[in-house]
Order: structure tokens, then C-alpha cells, then sequence
């Protein structure tokens, strides 16, 4: 399957045994997902152990079976309250990644289960007010399971940091994760009441405008990924950061979300683009973390931090459109998820790959392709039948792939994308297959 990496199960095996024995693999109910994930996450672990600060990337992603009438078991995926309902799986992954972006391979993966926590009539359970339940009873404890989960883990002597996005602005994560001496950096989402006295203080300071009304203390340059011809971009960012507390939202109470309830102290560092390119919105963050910030250097290295959450949205993407996780056929959500978590393992390796040259492109590409793999991509790429005495570069290795899939490779051309690669390492997959099966 790691050489078919975007065809169904049906087109990845040569003959109907193999293919039944698969589909037997998905459905037998002795295989649990997270046995399945175990060694790799074992294995990300072992890696992790090798840095002095690792990245754990928390984001959720929809998958859509909506067309898919006879597969049984799917979840209801509600984007938002103005949604219409459809078929799917929520899946949250954590994906640990370097400072410099490498991934070192998943470290959690959680199917949501929406109806759990609403019931079958979902339209009839969003009326209600869900957001007046314990912490426990909400979908939004996925983000604090991570935390609590990879407390438990040991990362030796590596300085390990929660990055999320908004949607994991919640006052009870950020208590949880400073309970638990859990490092965290996610980006706000609500302009939220701060530097209370007690609870019940009526609001006074709110914490963007709090942030707005003070002088920037320095400046940093970031890259972001945008969407069109080029896929980065830089931005100056203007950083403002000062130390906060949180105080409990107006509705937690002692009777239902028990007695602790404190004030959490954070830093709140803003960080806003003044002059974006034309015909672009400006970047506006304003970022929470229970680390200390006591000069520019620290807001700016949680400012890059920050900055490299977007790496498993495009882990998101390799494993929906370069795996086609999507496209599967299986009749039930069962069999899906184990499908899904096969193909995610894929997918990672698919992405470090891709990574890899970006910081080890004069290796030997040896370190991430058999010699059968380089040999016949060599002799594909320079039309020739003589092999040089030593394997060429990952750089070269990955340009050659990107151009099987597609990429030009012009002088003024960005680096190969993820969509190039992916198809031109499906094609280089099947020369193999082929290679093997008329030479042996």
C-alpha cells in the first residue's frame, strides 16, 4: 500500500487473493487502531529524543463520505451551526514536528465521535446550550486528552510545546496543561475578558484591545504559506507582549465544573502585519502561552513557533488528496478508521520526505530510497542505462520525482510542491512494480 499510495485497495494488489486478505485485515474486529499506531508512535517518540524541542501540532480535519450510502457507522460532520448535515469522520491528529518544520511522525490520533457527545438527533442536541456542560461532556476535550496523554509519555531530556489553533482557546486547556507543567502556544480566538480580580468582576480590560493600545516592542520577519503561484510568502510582523490572567468564563460554576477554578496566568503576545501586499489580508495574531516572556527574543521565538502549525494542515492534505483516504470503498466506519490509520503512517513518510530536502539535500539519497528505487529513477531522469559509482543527492532525488509528477523545474520555479510530488512518486512506485515483476 506505501507504493500505491493514492489508489484504492482494489487497485493496489495484482491478484484477488491479496486483495481479500486486506479487506479481511480491515474488517477483522482482533485489529484495534491504536495497536496499529503503536509502533510508530513508539518509534516518534525515539525521534523526539534527539532534539532539544519538538513541536506538537494539534489540528482536526473532516473527512467526507457523504456519498457513500451503504457504508455504515459514519459520524455527522458539522463544520458549524450554519452547516448542512452530511456523513463523515472527525479525525484529530498530533503531529510532532522540529523547530525547523521536519515531522517526526504522529504522536496521537483520535476519532471524534460526534454522535457520543450529542446523540443520534444531533439538529435537536446543537439547540441545546452545550456550551453551559463540563469540559468532559464537550467535543473539546480531544485537545486536552493530547495534553494529558503525552504527559504520561517520556521525552527524556526534549522540551516538548502544544501549538493549536483557535479552536483551542478554551480556559480549561490552558488550566489543565499549567497543572500539569504541559508548555502550550495557541492562538486566540475570542477578544476575551482578562486581568480580573475575582470571577465575578464585571469585564474592564478586554485582550486584544489591551493588546492593540500598546507600542510594538520590536519587529520579526516570518514565512507563511499562501495558496496561488507562489506558495510562501514574508511578513513583517510588529510584537507587543505582555503577562495576563484568565480569569474562569462567567458560566463554569463550583457545583458543575468544581472548585478549580483560578485565575491562569499567561502571556499574550500580539503579533500584526502593518503593510501586507496588496490584495492581501494582513496576518493578525494574537497568541496565549503559559510560558514566560520576559524579552523580544522569547515573543519571537513563540512567534515561530506558531508559525509552523500549518505543517499539518498540509499533512492533512497529503493524507485526504495524495492518499485519497476519501476514495476508499469499505463498507463501514470500522473498517475506515483502520484503513485511515494505515494510510496516515504513509502519508507522514510521504511528508517527511518531502521535508527532508529542504535541510538534508546533499545526503545521499540512499538514506530514503532503496537502490533499486534510485537506479531506475536515475536511469528514467538521464535516459541512460549507466549508473554513476556513488547514489545522487536527496535534492537531486526529489527534484527528479517532482518532475515525474509533473514539475518543470524552472530556474525561477519554487521548490516542488506536495501535489507533484505525491504523483510522481506513484509513478516511480509502479516502474518498481514493474521492474520487479519482469526482471524478478
Amino acid at each position: 500500500m506505501a507504493k500505491h499510495c493514492g489508489k484504492t485497495l482494489a487497485s493496489s494488489f495484482n491478484q484477488w487473493k491479496e486483495i481479500k486478505a486486506s479487506y479481511r485485515f480491515f474488517a477483522n474486529p482482533k485489529v484495534k487502531e491504536s495497536e496499529m499506531l503503536a509502533p510508530h508512535i513508539k518509534q516518534t517518540v525515539s525521534r523526539i529524543k534527539e532534539h532539544d524541542t519538538v513541536l506538537l501540532l494539534q489540528d482536526t480535519t473532516y473527512l467526507d463520505y457523504n456519498n457513500r450510502p451503504k457504508t455504515q457507522g459514519l459520524d455527522l460532520t458539522f463544520r458549524s451551526k450554519l452547516s448542512t448535515e452530511s456523513e463523515g469522520l472527525l479525525l484529530h491528529n498530533t503531529l510532532a514536528v522540529t523547530e525547523e518544520g521536519i515531522p517526526l511522525g504522529l504522536l496521537d490520533q483520535t476519532f471524534i465521535d460526534r454522535k457520543f457527545f450529542h446523540g443520534n438527533n444531533h439538529s435537536e442536541a446543537r439547540k441545546v446550550r452545550h456550551w453551559n456542560r463540563p469540559a468532559e461532556e464537550k467535543e473539546s476535550i480531544r485537545w486536552i486528552n493530547v495534553v494529558r496523554k503525552s504527559h504520561r509519555l517520556d521525552f527524556g531530556l526534549t522540551k516538548i510545546i502544544h501549538v493549536a489553533d483557535r479552536e483551542c482557546d478554551i480556559y480549561e486547556f490552558f488550566r489543565d496543561a499549567t497543572d500539569l507543567g504541559e508548555h502550550v502556544v495557541v492562538r486566540a480566538s475570542k477578544n476575551r475578558s482578562i486581568n480580573k480580580r475575582f470571577r465575578r468582576e464585571t469585564p474592564s480590560i478586554l485582550l486584544f484591545d489591551h493588546l492593540k493600545a500598546k507600542r510594538a516592542q520590536g519587529k520579526v520577519e516570518v514565512t507563511i504559506q499562501v495558496n496561488g503561484k507562489k506558495k510562501y510568502r514574508k511578513a513583517e510582523l510588529s510584537i507587543v507582549y505582555q503577562p495576563i490572567t484568565m480569569p474562569p468564563p462567567p458560566n463554569k460554576t463550583v457545583k458543575k465544573d468544581g472548585p478549580n477554578l483560578p485565575m491562569v496566568p499567561l502571556y499574550a503576545i500580539m503579533a500584526i502585519e502593518r503593510h501586507p501586499p496588496r490584495n492581501q489580508s494582513g496576518i493578525f495574531w494574537v497568541l496565549l502561552t503559559n510560558m514566560g516572556v520576559h524579552s523580544l527574543d522569547q515573543a519571537i521565538e513563540k512567534v515561530h513557533w506558531y508559525s509552523r502549525r500549518w505543517n499539518i494542515e498540509v499533512f492533512h492534505k497529503v493524507l485526504k488528496s495524495g492518499c485519497g483516504v476519501e476514495n476508499a470503498q469499505l463498507r463501514h466506519a470500522d473498517r475506515l478508521k483502520k484503513y485511515i490509520v494505515l494510510k496516515s503512517i504513509i502519508a507522514w513518510r510521504l511528508f517527511w520526505f518531502a521535508r527532508a530536502h529542504e535541510h538534508n539535500k546533499d545526503d545521499s539519497c540512499s538514506t530514503v530510497l532503496s537502490e533499486i528505487e534510485w537506479s531506475i529513477l536515475y536511469r528514467k531522469t538521464k535516459k541512460t542505462k549507466t549508473l554513476p559509482d556513488t547514489p545522487p543527492t536527496v535534492g537531486e532525488a526529489l527534484i527528479w520525482i517532482a518532475k515525474l509528477g509533473g514539475y518543470i523545474g524552472r530556474s525561477s520555479d519554487p521548490p516542488p510542491g506536495m501535489i507533484s510530488l505525491w504523483h510522481g512518486w506513484q509513478r516511480l512506485m509502479d516502474m518498481v512494480e514493474d521492474f520487479d515483476d519482469i526482471c524478478g
